[in-house]
């Protein structure tokens, strides 16, 4: 059963009335669409190859961050050679923050599949982070503690809002982060930090613009640094986050980077495209314009 297009869908939202209505909408369109539901990331792999094999073109991520984390890893693979299928998103996480970040109609999925389906698509960096791959964001500290820890039955209900919640709720306990920057070719920056974000894109955390000059197809990787202290002085913080790169900012600190090293103190919290990460030394570089994903 061959067919140039693939949906590899989340097995937790393979049931969702809204999914199986949009795939029959752009069938009904005449497009060869194959769906396959895998049972883990291991069987994810599986899927893939068959799909491979039987000449799918493109394949479809349906699901959340973690999702897209997942497929866009299994399609780089190890990284040496740029991949000749592209992937397109189906939407189906609670915070769809890659997603968002590429203007896609979230609330749209039937306009969503068919742009996955039907449109051109656009060569992305992708960013590496300790050999493993990712197309949004890697955040650290105290915004990947919310993620990490904020109750399954609070995000199924609240959404996006109950990062918020839960970041409130931990605002007045935050215990610095203390480390280093490595840069090649520049001396060690020591500092610490409460909040850190490595962006291939813009957005993290439930639609936080944590790397707003983040561009997907620069060859950077937008690393923004919060250090301890804005509790204090959140007017200014919320100022500087206006003007993210200002040499004089007290608390935000911006930089566009192709290749550097974070060296911490204590194992910091990392949430790699949804996915939670406990590390102390983290090596980040970028692949430039990699793969082909449509949005």
């Amino acid at each position: 059963m061959a067919s140039e297009v693939c949906l590899v869908l989340n097995r937790k939202s393979a049931n969702r009335p809204v999914v199986e209505e949009a795939v029959k909408h752009v069938q009904s369109r005449g497009i060869e669409l194959r769906v396959r539901i895998p049972w883990d990331f291991e069987d994810s792999a599986r899927v893939i190859e068959e799909a491979l094999a039987d000449g799918a073109e493109r394949i479809i991520a349906g699901g959340g961050d973690g999702t897209v984390n997942g497929v866009a890893n299994l399609l780089v693979g190890d990284g040496e050679t740029r991949p000749r299928v592209v992937m397109g998103i189906l939407p189906l996480g609670t915070a769809n923050d890659f997603a968002h970040g590429c203007d896609l109609p979230c609330d749209n999925l039937k306009k969503c599949l068919l742009i996955a389906c039907t449109a051109p698509a656009r060569e992305i960096d992708v960013g590496c982070m300790n050999g493993r791959y990712f197309v949004n964001v890697a955040s650290g500290g105290f915004g990947a503690e919310i993620t990490a820890t904020t109750p399954v039955g609070m995000k199924k209900a609240l959404g996006g809002g109950a990062y918020t919640i839960m970041g409130l709720a931990k605002a007045l306990t935050l215990k610095p982060y203390e480390g280093r920057l490595l840069v090649p070719g520049e001396e060690p920056a020591e500092g610490n930090m409460v909040f850190m974000a490595v962006g291939n894109n813009r957005l993290a955390g439930g639609g936080f613009e944590v790397a707003p000059k983040a561009s997907l197809d620069d060859g950077m990787l937008d690393l923004a640094v919060v250090s301890d202290g804005p509790a204090a002085d959140v007017g200014r913080l919320l100022d500087e986050m206006k003007t993210p790169e200002n040499p004089e900012n007290r608390f935000l600190h911006y930089r566009q980077l192709s290749e550097f090293t974070i060296e911490s103190d204590k194992d910091l919290h990392i949430n790699l495209d949804g996915e939670p990460i406990l590390e102390r030394k983290l090596e980040f570089s970028v692949l430039p314009k990699h793969l082909g994903v449509v949005f």
